[in-house]
């Protein structure tokens, strides 16, 4: 703030060059990591198969495939909710969500889908701006029962390949844990991975085979967040008609 408001501007003008030059290493070294990463995730990935065999992609297939059917009964589960308590068709607000989740889909990023989900609230949902504009946003960082899914399937993955027996109790726990971590994470591609790295190191659950779950968490994650948005969409129409009845008085 004080370098910003000060008053003598070409006294700082040294200064301000320093944190630009700053700032385009930083860059240099994040572009670098950028391009280095899938090359390091790859070697973690063969190394760990051949440590433990061919098999081991097999069950990263059924885990997979655990996730994807999970997500997709959670979306199943927000249209019916939408449909139910909504009051719009099911085929209606799949329509009307299909741009927010094609996009998420592909950003994998609550946060870069934020302006075309308060978009697509207001004009095709016909959600208050008001609502809307309190919805999204701490839905983006607070709404996150797809990465919270995503998270303890990858859990109960690593135990088994790693030879760790969870019982109910424990895997209950997991799920509760999980679920309050992820409210708070950000809304960016990969960062999920870093709480299960955290969380699973709490439970006692090694941690090499993180390099699986790094492999594929690119498809999993696109497909998370499409998910997770579209559970914004609905919450915002559930209040619909709370915001519908609240709007004239409030202006």
């Amino acid at each position: 703030v004080a370098l910003v408001t000060a008053d003598n501007k070409a006294a700082l003008s040294p200064l301000i060059a320093i944190l630009e030059a700053v700032l385009a290493i930083a860059m240099t070294v994040v572009k670098w990591a950028m391009f280095l990463a899938p090359f390091a995730v790859f070697g973690l990935f063969a190394e760990l198969v051949a440590t433990t065999g061919i098999g081991t992609l097999l069950g990263l297939a059924a885990y997979m495939a655990v996730v994807t059917l999970g997500l997709f009964a959670l979306y199943a589960g927000y249209l019916v909710v939408a449909a139910a308590l909504g009051s719009i068709s099911l085929f209606a607000f799949a329509r009307a969500v299909a741009p927010v989740q094609l996009l998420a889909f592909s950003t994998s990023s609550s946060a870069a889908v934020m302006p075309l989900s308060m978009e697509t609230a207001i004009k095709e949902l016909a959600v208050p701006p008001s609502i809307a504009g309190v919805v999204i946003p701490l839905g983006a960082t607070m709404n996150m029962a797809g990465t919270a899914l995503y998270q303890a399937a990858a859990i109960s993955f690593l135990a088994q390949i790693s030879g760790i027996g969870l019982g109910l109790g424990e895997i209950a726990l997991i799920i509760v844990t999980l679920t309050a971590t992820s409210i708070g994470a950000p809304a960016a591609p990969g960062a999920s991975v870093v709480i299960l790295s955290s969380v699973a190191g709490g439970f006692g659950i090694p941690t090499a085979g993180l390099a699986l779950v790094l492999g594929v968490d690119r498809l999993l994650d696109m497909a998370r967040t499409a998910v997770n948005v579209t559970g914004d969409l609905v919450a915002c129409r559930l209040l619909k008609d709370v915001g519908g009845k609240q709007e004239p008085s409030a202006q």
